[in-house]
């Protein structure tokens, strides 16, 4: 089995602050990430986290705002990028307006 990264982004190029949630509104939220997960069984490596906005330097001595809208992230195990992406159908992420889904492999060294 391959390991592949999902990046979850946000495609509206403004950064959306965290919305504050009671305990209540929260689970609720979460509902349908645990459903997903319970679908993917042992394929799911690592559920992830969500990102806070991310800086960005080319040069390692000045950082801005990062202009890619990372918003979290998750792992799975897959036979081809073909079995992840099929992992990723229905994904709760799909709910939230102007966020897009991006698998990469994770290549061995």
């Amino acid at each position: 089995m391959k390991k592949f990264i999902a990046l979850y982004y946000n495609t509206s190029g403004a950064n959306q602050p965290t919305p504050e949630l009671t305990p209540e509104q929260k689970e609720q939220m979460m509902a349908p990430w645990g459903a997903w997960a319970q679908k993917c069984g042992d394929r799911l490596v690592d559920m992830g986290s969500p990102f806070a906005p991310a800086s960005a330097s080319n040069d390692g001595s000045s950082w801005n705002p990062s202009k890619n809208l990372v918003t979290g992230y998750s792992i799975v195990q897959a036979i081809d990028l073909t079995e992840a992406q099929k992992l990723f159908s229905g994904h709760p992420i799909y709910s939230y307006p102007n966020h897009a889904i991006e698998i990469s492999e994770c290549a061995p060294m």
